[in-house]
């Protein structure tokens, strides 16, 4: 879980269990938004997760491949239509899923990394929460008359996982630079990268505070399109900072 390849599966990581919990937590929130909305995000995250734990150490694969079915399980809850069900296999793989996300924050860097910790589940709340707004913004295509309110309240949570990220991201800064970053071609010093972070942080922030603005009008499909550009600020963000942490 070093170096870029580790970057990149902490990101992957990140937003899969980020949207999937995000996700859960909605269903407790509004249980007026469809079930279709639901299986149709399962389908596509339990696959990803299964994919991704053949690029996992061995130590995490196993738990990688129980979050996948444990992502399936939920699944089978909602079409069974149970919400007792579905409230408690959504539980068992959002806590799974945190867990392994934990230890691979963990193994980030080398010793008893909390720094990897940190980044790990801050990084999970920001870009789970762009990528679950994103996919929940579609869902208005398909349900009529969808209250605005799970799509206003996503963009709060955006916002102070912004927060979050951005004092996280300041306060370990002196951390964070010490790492050599493998170089290709051009060699860039790890400051460099840091403030190649904090630029995309802020895109994103303009980014989010744009949604917020089509939230309020009520335009869904306006404010869907900007996050689909906030999704490439917010992993390209964080990929960065989790190349910092795992060098």
């Amino acid at each position: 879980m070093t170096g870029p390849k580790g970057a990149f599966t902490l990101v992957a990581l990140q937003l899969l269990i980020g949207a999937f919990v995000l996700m859960w937590v909605a269903s407790l929130r509004y249980p007026f938004i469809s079930r279709g909305y639901y299986r149709s995000t399962v389908w596509v995250l339990w696959p990803l997760m299964a994919a991704l734990s053949f690029a996992l150490p061995d130590q995490l694969r196993v738990w990688s491949l129980v979050t996948s079915g444990a992502f399936g399980l939920f699944l089978i809850a909602v079409y069974s239509q149970r919400p007792a069900l579905e409230w408690a296999s959504g539980a068992v793989a959002s806590a799974v899923g945190l867990w392994l996300l934990a230890e691979a924050g963990g193994q980030a860097c080398p010793g008893d990394c909390g720094l990897g910790l940190l980044h790990a589940l801050v990084g999970t709340l920001l870009v789970g929460g762009v990528t679950h707004g994103m996919v929940l913004g579609h869902w208005y295509l398909n349900q009529a008359r969808l209250p605005i309110d799970p799509l206003r309240e996503q963009c709060r949570i955006i916002f102070a996982a912004l927060a979050m990220g951005t004092a996280a991201g300041i306060v370990t800064r002196p951390d964070l630079i010490l790492g050599a970053v493998p170089g290709g071609l051009l060699t860039f010093s790890p400051s460099s990268y840091w403030w190649a972070w904090a630029l995309l942080l802020a895109a994103t922030a303009v980014l989010s505070g744009m949604v917020w603005a089509t939230v309020k009008a009520r335009s869904t499909q306006s404010a869907t399109g900007l996050l689909y550009i906030a999704m490439v600020t917010v992993l390209a963000a964080q990929f960065l900072l989790d190349l910092l942490v795992t060098t």
